[in-house]
């Protein structure tokens, strides 16, 4: 309280001008800070954005370092589609073969959650770290397995790893990058895993096929350049921590440990109800019945846990279900769930034809691949560089549903003397409507959503990719198997060929069918296996007109990707603000 006589005002026009002028400045702040995903801090001041005081090369190498761990989680998924034969002939268990491939997909979307809670109480950088360490530890182990069973344990931790390392991309980039740079560090995300994707069944193969460096080098390949990311993790990456009130034990406590259990139960039982079921267990047996029931019940418990907060509360449930409720976030997620069960169906199954149909070997059936992961790269950064100037999402879904729907559509028409350049230019239609899909969801969810929100929508988006990779193999994975043991066996019939035989072609082991004497077993064989293949791409049909229903349903709306306001300049060698 003033004891003093009040002076009089001094304050001329142009203070008021002055002052007005800074009220202005500091709204306009306060909104670019807003749009940029940084909140004021309890006392009202205005906390400065995440990358200010980063140095322009520091971020480019943050973004660099995300691109190689993309490639190498591309590879990861990949690597392995060429070496399973060798694996075979080392080890055995036919039967366990499938699992080389799916125990990665299936524990990598199981365990995006759970990498996402620890992002909201640990040091970013040290959940990268470990994620890296993991992946590590996993490749190593694939690479000196005794038996399968130790390739398939280090495939699930190399699983494990790849989706740390994969959130943790989606993660920076969200609180890094400002809104109009998403699109296109996105893109880069994205064509980067698609590098990975090709060249991991090449680089495999090329491995597999040396006498010298054998199947194992395949999973060694990666240790260089994970223990440089590794490195750069802990040295060059910046301190930041999300925000919170609570302490790390306090998280600890009250972390949705239920629903951990249930999300990955719920994906691990799908793979083994898909892959065992026909192959290992008669579909009426009592194995196949119970993995399909405890398969559902747990589905069904999953559900009910996650929307009535069951054992847990809204805000720290392990799947971010309340970003869903968005109607945008949702139906964009369900297009990006679209293009990844395409994407896993056309990458995995278009060499199989290749090699059956033309007799091509490893290397030259990924080659025939490039059309598609060619054109899918390009749309990818087409659309990165457009969204922000178009500013309308919705066209770009319509878009990519008919691509995807039309060249999955003519794939039905293909037979095994269909030309290479016409199955080329169908996948890569296909690729063209993946790509346009693909990584339009995180720039759209950033802009939509309130700055708390926008890592949970990260998530979802990496569970709707990678989940539906899986999803899209165990499916396809389920058809090849068992409807292709059915179409093969009938070809055949009269011949003599024992079921071993049929699983062992089915598996891309050599068989005695394929080695026939007979003129008329060949050809059939081969006949039966293209039409398994086109029912596998039947998943990228009801994928893509599942997609174009949801595009329907979006809004016509234009979105603002604003660039940031010039920040001030900061001192040279000023500490990263960690909040």
């Amino acid at each position: 309280m003033s004891t003093g006589p009040q002076k009089a005002s001094t304050h001329s026009p142009t203070d008021h001008t002055a002052v007005s002028s800074s009220n202005t400045s500091t709204e306009a702040r306060k909104q670019d800070i807003l749009e940029t995903g940084v909140q004021s801090d309890k006392e009202g001041s205005i906390r400065p954005h995440p990358r200010d005081g980063i140095p322009n090369w520091k971020w480019k190498a943050i973004v660099i370092g995300g691109a190689v761990q993309a490639v190498i989680s591309g590879y990861d998924v990949s690597n392995v589609a060429n070496i399973q034969v060798p694996v075979y002939e080392a080890f055995g268990h036919i039967e366990l073969l499938p699992w080389i491939a799916l125990a990665y997909s299936l524990i990598n979307v199981a365990t995006i959650p759970l990498f996402r809670k620890l992002t909201g109480f640990l040091e970013l950088k040290l959940v990268s770290f470990i994620a890296v360490f993991v992946l590590i530890v996993g490749s190593a182990l694939c690479g000196a397995a005794p038996n399968i069973n130790t390739v398939i344990a280090g495939r699930a931790l190399i699983g494990i790893g790849a989706a740390g390392c994969y959130q943790m991309i989606l993660t920076y980039n969200v609180i890094f990058a400002h809104p109009h740079e998403i699109p296109l560090t996105q893109a880069l995300i994205g064509a980067s895993f698609a590098i990975g994707l090709l060249t991991g069944p090449i680089i495999g193969g090329a491995f597999a096929d040396n006498e010298h460096a054998t199947w194992r080098w395949a999973f060694y390949f990666v240790l260089p350049l994970a223990g440089i990311i590794a490195v750069a993790c802990l040295g060059l990456y910046p301190s930041y921590k999300v925000p919170t009130h609570k302490s790390v034990s306090q998280h600890l406590k009250e972390f949705d440990y239920v629903g951990c259990v249930l999300h990955m139960g719920t994906f691990v039982l799908l793979g083994l109800a898909c892959i065992f079921s026909g192959p290992t267990w008669d579909w009426d047996s009592g194995a196949s019945i119970a993995v399909w029931v405890l398969f559902g019940v747990t589905l069904l418990t999953y559900v009910l846990q996650q929307s009535f907060c069951i054992f847990t509360s809204p805000e720290n449930r392990i799947f971010p279900v309340s970003v869903l409720a968005h109607r945008t976030v949702a139906l964009t997620a369900a297009g990006t769930s679209c293009a990844a069960i395409g994407y896993g169906a056309t990458l995995y199954y278009t060499p199989i034809y290749f090699a059956f149909t033309r007799g091509t070997g490893a290397v030259a059936s990924a080659v025939r691949l490039l059309p598609f992961t060619g054109v899918f790269v390009f749309m990818m950064f087409l659309v990165g560089g457009l969204l922000p100037r178009i500013r309308y999402y919705m066209p770009f879904y319509v878009a990519g549903a008919i691509f995807m729907l039309v060249g999955a559509g003519c794939q039905q028409t293909i037979t095994p003397q269909s030309s290479e350049g016409y199955v080329m230019g169908l996948e890569a239609l296909v690729g063209a409507g993946i790509g346009i899909l693909w990584q339009v969801g995180v720039p759209v969810s950033s802009v939509v959503l309130p700055p708390h929100q926008r890592l949970d929508a990260a998530a979802v988006f990496n569970v709707a990719q990678l989940g539906g990779v899986a999803i899209s193999l165990s499916i396809a994975g389920s058809i090849y198997q068992n409807v292709g043991f059915d179409l093969v066996r009938d070809a055949v019939d009269g011949f003599g060929y024992p079921d071993s035989d049929v699983r062992l072609l089915l598996g891309g082991v050599q068989s005695s069918i394929l080695s026939a004497a007979h003129p008329e077993i060949v050809p059939r064989a081969v006949e039966a296996v293209t039409d398994t293949i086109l029912r596998c791409f039947y998943l990228s049909v009801a994928a893509g007109a599942i997609c174009f229903v949801a595009a329907c349903c979006m809004k016509f709306e234009a979105l603002e990707f604003k660039k940031p306001a010039a920040p001030a300049a900061s001192k040279s060698g000023e500490k990263t603000e960690s909040v």
